[in-house]
């Protein structure tokens, strides 16, 4: 082949490349920051995005953009909640280690010695412990029977704890030892689980002597000044965006729903409350004078607690991005997209909350995040 045919074929892959590659975004102002935001959420359909970047406890910036209902034209307030789907983890795991650092259990210790039903992971002989848990190592899966645990319009009428026992003893109504489990020996895989984390609310429950709401109201919400976070619809009094999914061309709306499992992503919260959260990790787990973990928990919850298996997951924290250290939580729930983290270095962190489920906010995420730097 010869020097002419060999530059041509470079070149037409060159200009491959580039065309594939996303255009490089240079942010150097709010009007900078908010007309990529604005593009963002043109390119992926998204009605209504919250953003808050702050530095330890100072908020650097924070915008609400779009419409929190498309039908009734109305803008997005500081005030609207968003369902957070899989974020709402990250205050699940907290009330469970306040008891840990209490003092009321260990983190390998059996979880069987602290519930009032047994859990066993069918053909294996390893018990799961508190560690497999925050770390979803438990084998524990998500089974088809959470399909029907939908509610829309209203709260679940199932309870948290009944229903996790169906789910996961034998003879349980929705007991299943193919699908409710993974086949490996507990500790030796890392498979996400929101089931695992559902239990660890229960956990909460039994060993607290607290309903799971009530706790997080008395321990979390109130002494953090988080005023708008609600794990029920009943509670809600406020706007909460409306979650779209979009398809066909259109943003379709979703009517307002709870699961039973809720837990493990059914928090309702806004950016101004879930920055109060997110920022007591930079501040040795302090908000306000309130401790709402000790540091060296803090610092377990960013730690890789399994590097042979993931060298990315925490304590319920994960790396979300490695190249700018963040650590956080996503989450994606019908007509919802959610996004938190923070670098413990830095100490700067953003969250973007979003009503479109099939939202990508990863690189939304790290623009955020170095923009916040120049702040």
């Amino acid at each position: 082949m010869g020097k002419s045919k060999l530059n041509l074929l470079f070149f037409t892959f060159l200009l491959f490349v580039f065309a594939c590659r996303k255009e490089v975004i240079e942010i150097n102002s709010v009007a900078d920051f908010e007309q990529y935001l604005q593009d963002e959420m043109k390119d992926q359909h998204i009605p209504a995005m919250s953003v808050l970047i702050f530095e330890q406890d100072q908020i650097l910036y924070e915008g609400y953009l779009g419409k929190s209902n498309l039908a009734q034209n109305k803008d997005l307030t500081a005030n609207d909640l968003f369902l957070l789907a899989s974020v709402s983890k990250t205050v699940t795991a907290t009330a469970l280690l306040q008891l840990y650092d209490q003092g009321a259990f260990q983190l390998d210790d059996k979880i069987n010695d602290y519930l009032s039903f047994a859990v066993h992971v069918p053909n294996h002989s390893t018990d799961i412990t508190f560690r497999m848990l925050l770390t979803h190592t438990s084998a524990i899966a998500d089974g088809s029977a959470l399909d029907d645990q939908y509610y829309y319009g209203m709260d679940s009428p199932v309870a948290l704890s009944s229903f996790m026992q169906d789910y996961l003893v034998p003879g349980g109504q929705f007991y299943d030892a193919k699908e409710n489990f993974y086949d490996f020996e507990p500790g030796s895989a890392h498979e996400y689980s929101n089931e695992g984390n559902a239990l660890i609310a229960v956990l909460v429950e039994e060993i607290s002597g607290m309903n799971f709401n009530a706790y997080c109201k008395q321990h979390i919400f109130t002494p953090m000044g988080m005023t708008n976070s609600f794990w029920r619809l009943d509670e809600i009094n406020q706007t909460i965006a409306q979650p779209y999914d979009y398809s066909g061309g259109k943003n379709h709306s979703i009517e307002h729903y709870t699961f039973t499992d809720y837990p493990n992503g059914g928090l309702r919260s806004n950016v101004g409350d879930m920055f109060k959260f997110l920022s007591s990790f930079t501040q040795n787990g302090f908000h306000n004078g309130y401790q709402l973990l000790e540091p060296g928990t803090v610092t377990a919850m960013i730690t890789p607690q399994i590097p042979n298996l993931d060298p990315e997951v925490g304590l319920h924290m994960f790396l979300m991005d490695a190249e700018n250290n963040l650590w956080g939580h996503d989450g994606g729930e019908q007509g919802v997209a959610t996004i938190m983290a923070f670098n413990p270095g830095t100490k700067v962190g953003a969250l973007i909350f979003t009503n479109q489920g099939e939202a990508d906010l990863t690189e939304i995420l790290s623009q955020s995040y170095q923009f916040g730097l120049k702040l």
